[in-house]
């Protein structure tokens, strides 16, 4: 039919039985989903996979949505901005298979020496080469510093405000650079819960007129 619309919210827990069905209607009514929000407590892992897998015109996917199993979720490869409200179930594994622009990972049970990890990945360029915004809760906020930053150069930065001002940025901006002179600046910040912030600075453009 060719209608769009700018953002569905699917609540798997007012379609029990029915999700299938519901999904196929949205994909054979709407060509493309920009934002898609996934809620629902206790689901089964393959009605929530169905979703995803059904849905794969979606830029923006946020899930809020936990299963029984709670096992690791396939995301759609067309999906740019990745939002897992409900990420017990994320490893490290799984988070260095993504290859989103913006991921934002909350609740998980990843650790400073995880974030570390994924931190020097980013600056040998192993991985994440189109990252513009990560987000991932911390589940130690003391050791940070010491662990997190491990032998990792940096310096240190005057705070600045957040891209959200709910948030309370909460330590000193730490500024870092990838193998290939990319920077980045990581920030430590406070909502509800302490979490990471880091935002690769995208080079400034270069117009053709501009003088040398």
């Amino acid at each position: 039919m060719g209608i769009e619309i700018d953002v569905v919210s699917f609540n798997m827990n007012d379609f029990k039985g029915q999700c299938r069905e519901i999904v196929d209607g949205l994909r054979s009514t709407f060509r493309r989903i920009p934002t898609f929000q996934i809620n629902g407590e206790d689901q089964r892992q393959d009605e929530l996979q169905y979703i995803l897998d059904n849905m794969k015109y979606t830029s923006r996917l946020e899930i809020f949505a936990t299963t029984i199993e709670g096992l690791p979720l396939k995301i759609p490869v067309t999906t740019e901005d990745l939002f897992i409200y409900t990420g017990s179930w994320i490893t490290l594994d799984y988070v260095m298979s993504l290859k989103m622009s913006t991921m934002v990972l909350c609740n998980t049970n990843l650790t400073n020496e995880d974030i570390n990890v994924i931190f020097k990945s980013w600056m040998e360029m192993k991985s994440f080469q189109n990252l513009e915004h990560f987000e991932i809760d911390l589940t130690n906020r003391n050791d940070f510093v010491e662990v997190a930053l491990k032998d990792i150069p940096y310096e240190k930065r005057p705070s600045i405000t957040g891209p959200n001002p709910f948030y309370a940025q909460v330590d000193t901006i730490f500024e870092v650079t990838r193998r290939d002179g990319q920077k980045a600046c990581i920030e430590v910040s406070e909502l509800t819960q302490f979490f990471v912030t880091m935002r690769p600075r995208l080079p400034l453009l270069k117009f053709a007129d501009s003088p040398e």
